[in-house]
């Protein structure tokens, strides 16, 4: 057994699989499924287990998975749904004409009977036989039904399971061109799963009032503490592991409650220790680390730092530099990314806390107003936004800023500023 088939971080796990029991999430999620003409809402944090969760309860070749930032209109959603069931995107009809030509033949028999004093006979009669051709012409007609109908149709026949995953991140019009088209189907049996993050949960219902009543809610909280131990705990047993206490609970405190950062730390703490795979006895790792060397080295060629890059340079532009209490400079967008790096185990962040948090390590003729932090924070919002198909890492909403990536905190905290 190798170490990458027991912590699988982004990967659907097995021995390291937390159902949650308390949460009973498994079966509510059966029973949802099973209560007709309603939509299902799953909210949780990014990387939370929400698409794991699915996998655990439905096979996956019950459900179609439709990444949210996917979808850049109705069309293409629908058409992304054909492809994904290899539905043909056309139907051809055969148009017969036919004409029958029937020919009769008439033909005579006749004979003479007699030798030897016979009477002779002559006798004639007639008979009839007929032939049939048929000349057939045939004219073929193609259609091509719309994808949305097409999609629909074929969602409906195969009683497969819709799954949306980011739904929130879609266009506001867009979603309510979704809704819209789905709320009959839905009405006739058709199954379907939204995925959204905990401060999006309501958009299915906000961009379609008549939704209201139609939504069952289904929240996975963030992870607790011994729920991320049990990951360690599994995954190190069946390692023939023994891993000192103190090292585990320093790893769930810089998980941001995340259960694929959990498993990350784990795997990568048996890759330094030079374990690849199962020991054949029991092998006690060491108690003493250098946590800010480890944690640092995880984040050196992360893929967060792309999108950290695109941040901290903002729009392309000149802007002011401004003096920090070290003695260094940087922008406006360096300046609220550092004072981002501090708040990474918040919640949700206001402008007023970053501006808090800015006095802190800006010199005082350096300090940004209110208007302008919150500029900065909408604009980064929208640079996490374009940077990928899937849930951004952050998002600006009615002025509060939510890093949603798990693995963003992490990397805020730990690179190198």
């Amino acid at each position: 057994m190798k170490i990458s088939d027991v912590f699988t971080a982004g990967g659907l796990p097995s021995v390291t699989y937390n159902s949650r029991e308390n949460l009973e999430l498994e079966d509510n999620l059966i029973l949802d499924l099973d209560i007709k003409g309603k939509i299902i809402s799953i909210t949780g944090p990014t990387k939370i287990g929400k698409t794991t969760l699915c996998k655990k309860v439905m096979p996956e070749e019950d459900f179609i998975l439709i990444s949210g930032g996917s979808i850049k209109s109705g069309d293409l959603f629908w058409s992304t749904i054909v492809d994904k069931m290899a539905v043909a995107n056309s139907v051809h009809k055969d148009k017969g004409k036919e004409k029958e030509v029937k020919e009769t033949s008439i033909f005579k028999v006749a004979g003479e009977g007699g030798f030897f004093g016979w009477l002779k006979i002559k006798a004639e009669g007639s008979d009839s036989k007929s032939e049939s051709k048929k000349d057939t012409e045939k004219e073929s007609e193609t259609f091509t039904p719309a994808p949305i109908n097409l999609a629909i149709d074929s969602l409906l026949k195969t009683n497969k399971i819709l799954m949306i995953d980011d739904f929130h991140y879609c266009d506001p019009d867009i979603q309510r061109e979704i809704i819209r088209a789905l709320k009959e189907p839905v009405g006739s049996d058709l199954r379907v799963i939204l995925c959204s993050v905990p401060h999006r949960g309501v958009d299915s219902i906000k961009v379609e009032k008549e939704m209201e009543g139609r939504v069952i809610r289904l929240a996975i909280d963030p992870w607790e503490r011994e729920e991320l131990y049990e990951i360690s705990k599994k995954g190190f047993d069946a390692l023939n592991i023994e891993c000192p206490d103190s090292v585990i609970q320093n790893f769930i405190s810089e998980s941001y409650k995340s259960p694929h950062l959990m498993q990350e730390f784990c795997y990568w703490l048996c890759r330094v220790n030079k374990i690849r795979e199962k020991q054949q006895y029991m092998q006690q790792l060491p108690e003493e680390i250098n946590f800010e060397d480890f944690y640092m080295n995880l984040v050196k060629d992360h893929a967060s730092k792309d999108l950290y890059d695109k941040l901290v340079a903002g729009p392309p532009r000149d802007r002011k530099q401004r003096g920090f209490k070290n003695g260094s400079e940087g922008d406006i967008y360096y300046a609220v990314m550092i004072a981002l790096s501090y708040l990474t185990h918040e919640t949700e962040i206001t402008v007023d806390t970053v501006r808090e948090k800015l006095k802190e390590i800006l010199v005082p003729t350096s300090m940004p107003n209110k208007t302008q932090v919150n500029q900065v924070l909408q604009k980064m919002s929208n640079l996490a936004k374009d940077h990928t198909n899937r849930e951004p890492a952050i998002d600006f909403q009615s002025d509060r800023l939510y890093i949603v990536d798990p693995f963003f905190s992490f990397y805020l905290k730990w690179s190198e500023k």
